[in-house]
């Protein structure tokens, strides 16, 4: 079956997941000490990217491979209560209209609609619900005895590994891959562009407009949003 497979940060909804984490935090004042160790840390690595001396791939994939760091020690229940208000409060909010309608078009098409994000798994999945996409496939959070251990199941759901953890959700089955749509907004997401047929870029960055332009792909919106 035709698939439409869109990312979420900067596609699907204008914000970061991260700060949508934030957002709760701060409001129900819960986890700020692990919250604020988590951004310190990584909000370095962005000078380090403007230096050139770390590229944008890895400080992605470090922001997702930690973001686990959020929730350490949460039950699954204790986490849900969360997600559910990120998504509510800061996601919906912020949800384009015209990529939503996109999504819609998909459906009504016929066609499997996916969210494939590096956002952790029990995350990505409320948001999905919660705007009514019901297949997802983000990055798995490892528990023990019940608890989040604030480790993910590697490899993150980021670059490359958006299309090993694609395929291994569809279990080998990428016969319609010719036929399928992606949808993301960065030049890190090349990998799941360039693994479909129909590649369109969303309120894309400057490397993945002049890219996307180069290989004469859709482009949705205005670049500079």
């Amino acid at each position: 079956m035709t698939a439409a497979i869109f990312d979420l940060d900067g596609t699907l909804y204008t914000g970061h997941i991260g700060w949508g984490i934030t957002r709760h935090h701060r409001t129900h004042r819960v986890k700020r000490v692990p919250l604020y160790f988590y951004l310190l840390t990584h909000m370095a690595l962005w000078p380090l990217r403007r230096l050139g001396l770390v590229s944008e791939a890895r400080v992605r994939g470090l922001w997702t491979r930690h973001m686990g760091w959020t929730v350490r020690g949460w039950t699954c229940p204790e986490a849900a209560a969360a997600f559910s208000w990120i998504a509510e409060q800061y996601v919906q909010p912020l949800v384009r209209p015209d990529v939503m309608e996109r999504v819609r078009d998909h459906r009504e098409a016929g066609h499997r609609v996916i969210l494939v994000s590096g956002t952790p798994a029990p995350l990505l999945a409320e948001i999905g619900r919660q705007l009514g996409i019901e297949e997802t496939v983000g990055t798995p959070l490892a528990l023990r005895s019940g608890r989040y251990t604030g480790a993910c199941e590697l490899p993150v759901c980021q670059g490359p590994g958006k299309v090993s953890r694609l395929e291994a959700y569809l279990d080998g089955d990428s016969s319609a891959r010719s036929d399928s749509y992606a949808y993301a907004d960065s030049y890190t997401d090349l990998p799941l562009l360039e693994w479909v047929g129909h590649a369109v870029a969303v309120y894309p960055d400057d490397e993945l407009a002049a890219h996307a332009q180069s290989q004469g792909w859709d482009i949705m919106g205005d670049m500079d949003a």
